[in-house]
């Protein structure tokens, strides 16, 4: 199954499971099977692990090379048995009930196509019809913030919805969706991602008046760095 899928992690009590990924999913899922009394849960990465002190039932081990039965083999040369494997693979994006002017196709970016400030809907890509500022998608980016970023973007979307902030003109808009757009060729590696969602973030809690500091980019560096040391 995929994450997407995944439910309830009681359904996995007492059985032994492969997570097939190593990033946010696979370290959410991985606990809660934790939690729920798995007997035993495999994290495989295909280039860096985790690196967590995980606790004595969670372990981690290089790429799933081949399945026969429910035997699983590794990079390494070991293998386990598993009753069910989890594929923490990452998402695509899937709008069927939309129609296809209005639906956003991106692949794993930090700043989007034809949204202002990644969330507003201004259809400026060919074949995208506009939608006067109406329509608007959260959470569709790659990400280090997660929910913090939902947070101020949800506050964003209510804070334009209800009138208390105002955006630019649709001009305006654009220029900035195609600049911050353009922006994503200068992001090459984990530290300048990190330090563009920050300023991204910051950028919303400011649009709404938010005034908590939300700025954790230090823990992130330090976690990329660690985990770059580790692999």
């Amino acid at each position: 199954m995929h994450a997407h899928d995944f439910r309830n992690a009681r359904e996995f009590t007492g059985k032994k499971i492969l997570l097939v990924g190593s990033s946010y999913s696979a370290e959410d899922i991985s606990l809660q099977l934790f939690k729920f009394g798995a007997e035993l849960v495999t994290i495989s990465y295909r280039t860096n692990n985790l690196g967590f002190k995980w606790p004595d039932k969670i372990h981690e081990v290089p790429l799933l090379t081949t399945i026969e039965g429910s035997t699983c083999h590794f990079k390494d040369g070991s293998s386990g048995d598993y009753d069910a494997i989890i594929l923490c693979t990452g998402y695509k994006h899937h709008f069927p009930f939309m129609p296809s002017e209005l639906t956003m196709k991106n692949g794993n970016i930090y700043n989007l196509p034809d949204l202002y400030r990644s969330v507003q809907w201004y259809g400026v890509t060919d074949g995208k019809k506009d939608a006067s500022g109406k329509l608007f998608y959260m959470g569709m980016q790659d990400q280090f913030y997660t929910y913090t970023m939902f947070m101020m973007q949800s506050l964003w979307v209510a804070s334009v919805i209800k009138g208390v902030i105002q955006t630019p003109d649709r001009k305006e808009c654009v220029e900035d969706i195609e600049k911050m757009y353009a922006e994503n060729a200068e992001l090459t590696d984990p530290f300048k991602q990190i330090a563009g969602q920050t300023a991204y973030v910051q950028q919303l809690a400011a649009d709404v008046n938010y005034t908590d500091n939300l700025d954790v980019s230090e823990l992130f560096n330090k976690w990329r760095k660690t985990s770059m040391m580790i692999s």
